[in-house]
């Protein structure tokens, strides 16, 4: 048995060893040269063979590294920006186009602002670290809100490296969620240095802003529960809360909701009209203070409809849905109970029909322990192309009966998970 292991091993060493000369000797450097301002920004594309464990074959690697000059000397950098990812180059160059004169952000987990000041170039670190990936994000650059959430990576693709990429039409950046960056002034906030949870809230989760208060001083973030640290008698009911956080200030408060008043059944889906549906800014002495919305009437529930895979999902449901659902795609189809091709329960599958006709076949599937109603084209049609049409003209006719209040009484509640896994009602 030792033997063989050794051998083992002796083969996976010649393997890398054999890797890392076919890296050294088919890599093939490509060069272009970008001018920006006072700055020549040099981007460098590798292109290696080797050989990938998880795949047990050589693969192709392109790798494009960044270098910025000033006067042909290269611009300098703590030694953070090698710390964090043993590289001694750049992973990304952007061009700030609002700063008051030619400004970069360069870096790769750690990110840089470059400019020039009394006729040398100043880098100024906007945060360094040295284990998350960076990440970009206005918070002004839709009528106001955030723009996109995008993380820095080392880019692959080697088109268009003519130009940089370039960080437009917002005034406020958010650097990696721990510093804001007025890009007009370049003055930089540090806040939540230590990722600190807010009143036991921890945040961003998922990742990115999702509102920006009408003063500009407040970012708003979705936030998770940390049950871990929380004894059982004291759990809340609802696990999710926006915590608001005062960039100037560096302190924040957490805003608690209740996820079936808000409708709110999956943290994904969560977007600026949702918060601006649920959650209003009021003006105060000491700025502008975000609170739950208050209504004479909840807004209806509606069905989810995935246009990618075609699916619709009603969720929290009671099981009187099932029978109200299945009925209604008879009537859309002019089906009657002898179009059941299947109508099976299993313990883990819940309840589930087929129906159809000829080629053309259905699945509606009710699990009531997750509440949960789906629809779809039938499992194993890859082929029947009508079908994924059919699905959506259902699921946005029995969404156009639910806003109008039709079968609002068939909803139920959403339920905290914690509790649900321990036990605790």
């Amino acid at each position: 048995m030792k033997i063989i292991l050794l051998l083992i091993a002796c083969i996976i060493i010649i393997v890398l060893l054999y890797s890392f000369a076919k890296n050294k000797y088919e890599e093939v450097k490509l060069s272009k040269e970008i001018q920006y301002g006072p700055f020549t920004i040099h981007a460098k594309v590798s292109k290696t063979k080797s050989f990938n464990m998880n795949y047990g074959r050589m693969t192709n690697n392109t790798n494009v590294a960044y270098h910025v000059l000033y006067n042909g000397k290269p611009i300098t950098y703590s030694s953070g920006l090698q710390n964090n990812t043993g590289l001694p180059f750049l992973w990304a160059v952007y061009a700030l186009k609002d700063a008051p004169d030619p400004t970069l952000i360069a870096g790769s987990q750690s990110l840089y602002m470059i400019y020039i000041k009394d006729g040398v170039p100043k880098v100024e670190p906007l945060l360094i670290q040295g284990t998350d990936f960076a990440s970009l994000q206005f918070l002004d650059r839709k009528n106001g809100q955030p723009g996109d959430y995008s993380e820095v990576f080392m880019k692959s693709e080697t088109t268009q490296l003519e130009e940089l990429d370039r960080l437009e039409g917002g005034r406020f950046l958010m650097v990696s969620e721990h510093a804001i960056l007025d890009i007009q002034t370049r003055k930089i906030w540090p806040m939540n240095k230590d990722n600190n949870p807010v009143e036991n809230y921890s945040y961003p989760s998922p990742h990115g802003a999702l509102a920006f208060s009408p003063d500009q001083k407040s970012i708003v973030f979705h936030a998770e529960f940390q049950s871990w640290n929380t004894q059982d008698e004291n759990l809340p009911d609802s696990e999710h809360a926006l915590v608001v956080y005062h960039f100037e200030k560096d302190s924040g408060y957490a805003v608690k909701y209740d996820d079936t008043d808000t409708r709110m059944t999956n943290v994904n889906d969560i977007n600026y009209e949702w918060v601006n549906t649920y959650f209003e800014w009021k003006k105060f002495p000491e700025g502008d203070r975000l609170e739950l919305r208050s209504f004479k009437q909840l807004p209806y529930w509606s069905g989810k409809f995935d246009p990618k895979d075609h699916y619709y999902t009603l969720y929290p449901v009671k099981p009187e849905m099932l029978a109200v659902f299945l009925n209604f795609v008879f009537e859309q189809m002019v089906w009657t109970k002898s179009n059941i091709i299947k109508d099976e329960t299993g313990e883990y599958t819940g309840h589930s029909y087929t129906i159809g006709s000829g080629d053309l076949k259905l699945d509606i599937g009710f699990k009531e322990d997750e509440q949960k109603l789906t629809f779809s084209k039938y499992l194993y049609d890859d082929k029947n192309t009508e079908s994924d049409v059919v699905v959506k003209k259902i699921a946005l006719a029995f969404n156009a009966e639910l806003n109008e209040g039709k079968h609002q009484e068939l909803f139920g509640r959403i339920f905290s998970e914690t509790k649900k896994i321990r036990g605790v009602k």
